[in-house]
């Protein structure tokens, strides 16, 4: 049995995962990966997993909140009051089901997991209220630093401006290789610095791009 079950839309996996990741650094045991062993029916995977876990994260988003399957999980766990929700995108609160807006969501649309922050603070510590844990302040890594780690640059596209500064940086440095080959190839002394100038373009974009999306 999974202590935390994170209920999201498929479009926000990215983010489920990192946040899953997390949840799993600060010791909790998570559900999230809604991959269905062969021969298993969907529904009584999903509904076995909700019932036994402690906890429901919900992932309210544009996309979650016309997902049935996240409203069912998000009542499930209203109805044990064990759920916690949270806002990931700039979807208004009042676009949140109804039936879920008394409950205070925690606003994560600027949270990257290098990085010390006050929503998540608070949704570590209703997580521990739910589980009967000791409340208490949240270490997510030894850096304060708000960027994303160079590793996630280089490896996922990013969410919002992210991934506009990530796929020009990707665009910039292909054409650099290719301007760098040229130069190989020509012995051309101006392939050589447009290449590295694009390159250098490149490390800038893909570094502005692990800022806050």
């Amino acid at each position: 049995m999974s202590q935390i079950f994170i209920s999201y839309a498929n479009e926000d996996t990215e983010f489920a995962r990192r946040l899953a990741h997390v949840f799993e650094h600060l010791g909790w045991s998570v559900w999230w990966d809604k991959q269905i062993p062969p021969g298993m029916d969907y529904a009584q995977v999903i509904e076995r997993a909700v019932t036994e876990a402690s906890c429901i994260v919900v992932l309210w988003s544009r996309h979650s909140i016309g997902s049935r399957w996240v409203h069912t999980e998000a009542a499930a766990g209203a109805d044990r009051h064990v759920v916690a929700t949270v806002l990931i995108d700039d979807t208004p609160g009042e676009q949140i089901p109804f039936e879920f807006r008394r409950l205070q969501a925690v606003n994560l649309k600027d949270w990257t997991p290098d990085g010390a922050h006050a929503g998540f603070e608070l949704l570590a510590n209703r997580i521990r209220s739910i589980l009967d844990e000791p409340q208490r302040p949240v270490a997510v890594t030894t850096t304060r630093s708000s960027l994303a780690s160079w590793k996630d640059a280089m490896t996922s596209w990013g969410r919002g401006r992210q991934r506009v500064y990530r796929m020009g940086a990707t665009l910039a440095a292909a054409t650099g290789v290719i301007c760098g080959i040229e130069a190989a190839l020509e012995h051309e002394l101006v392939f050589l610095l447009c290449s590295l100038a694009l390159l250098a373009v490149a490390g800038w974009l893909l570094h502005t791009g692990r800022k806050p999306a």
